[in-house]
């Protein structure tokens, strides 16, 4: 689950919600600890605008109530920036920066029936000197004024979710550009599959970029066994910010899996998700052994063309355990065949030396 960091004076609000920017989140949930009647669904989570210095441009925005009463919600409107590699986003408080007197809203308060959408239009008039990237977010909150709180809650934002907005001024000395930062694998050698891989990706330039493109696994760089799409839900990496894409390559015998009971997720005490070993013997001739070639292929549009970018990682996998059963399964028979026959030849030569010796005391 990835998260929004609100920074607003002297206090941090964490929003438990996932990265507008990124794409990759169904809509969005907000939920105070103190009312657990109260939660809000946002739509779309982020939104990509475009426009010209002096121009303008519009989108609407949504947002449902889910209580079952009415409640007046406000309409905040903030920055954001990236935060950490992960794909989450900082809020950001505005305090005096110009490009938010470009912003209008059709509402900035709204009555919302339980079960009903409510559509706000938001509007960008940006001044002739606008130019490239502005990120914004739009806060819809519960309306607490003339409420009296019964309770501190420190470092959490109650009764409030954001919708991220993209927006790029097309303006002269527009540079979109970006550069893998690494290509790497989380182990050098796997005794079974997944296999993880983690492209970072860093914006050089001034504004937003979506990188695309696949990871295409190899015995011998020419038969490629797997393509695996990267970014797939069309994330954005901000100006000046690096991003982390993982992707994992899961489609071998036998693999590792998470732990589910009842088409639930098992976790151990931290939290954390369990991982069992899962046998599809329909899949014994994806047994994955020796060497592999991940070889990475991006590509980004740079306003006039795709630019692409490739790096390639080696690794192993070696299933030493499944081999070492492969090893003993024959040979343990063997090895008892072996110790039972020696110990009757044993017990023979013990017995025709005992006849031996009466022999020679029968004859002396």
């Amino acid at each position: 689950m990835g998260r929004i960091r609100l920074r607003s004076l002297n206090w941090i609000v964490l929003v438990g919600c996932m990265l507008a920017f990124g794409g990759f989140a169904p809509p969005a949930h907000a939920q105070p600890a103190n009312d657990t009647a109260f939660s809000l669904t946002t739509s779309p989570i982020f939104a990509t605008l475009a426009t010209t210095p002096g121009g303008q441009v519009s989108t609407p925005l949504k947002v449902q109530n889910n209580a079952q009463h009415a409640v007046t919600l406000n309409v905040k409107l903030m920055k954001f920036r990236a935060y950490g590699g992960s794909g989450d986003a900082e809020l950001l408080d505005p305090d005096g920066d110009p490009s938010l007197k470009w912003v209008s809203f059709s509402a900035t308060t709204i009555v919302a029936q339980p079960g009903a959408w409510n559509t706000v239009t938001m509007t960008i008039h940006p001044d002739h000197t606008a130019a490239f990237g502005y990120y914004y977010a739009v806060v819809f909150g519960q309306d607490t004024s003339g409420v009296t709180p019964t309770k501190q809650v420190t470092g959490h934002l109650t009764g409030a979710t954001a919708t991220l907005v993209l927006l790029d001024v097309n303006a002269p000395g527009e540079k979109r550009q970006l550069a893998v930062s690494s290509f790497t694998a989380s182990k050098k050698l796997y005794q079974y599959l997944p296999a993880t891989f983690n492209i970072t990706v860093h914006n050089t330039g001034n504004v937003h970029a979506i990188p695309s493109g696949d990871i295409f696994i190899s015995r011998d760089h020419k038969h490629n066994i797997a393509t695996l799409t990267v970014n797939p839900n069309q994330g954005n990496v901000l100006p000046t910010s690096n991003r982390v894409f993982p992707v994992s390559w899961d489609d071998g015998f036998p693999v590792y899996a998470v732990k589910k009971v009842g088409g639930q997720i098992v976790s151990d005490k931290s939290g954390k998700p369990i991982q069992q070993l899962q046998w599809d013997f329909s899949k014994t001739n994806k047994l994955r052994f020796g060497k592999y070639y991940a070889h990475l292929l991006l590509t980004y549009d740079d306003g006039t063309k795709d630019v692409p970018i490739d790096a390639e990682v080696s690794f192993w996998v070696i299933p030493w355990k499944l081999i070492l059963l492969i090893i003993l399964v024959p040979l343990v028979p063997a090895l008892v065949v072996y110790l039972i026959m020696r110990h009757r030849v044993k017990n023979l030569r013990g017995k025709r030396s005992k006849y031996a010796a009466g022999q020679n005391n029968s004859n002396n």
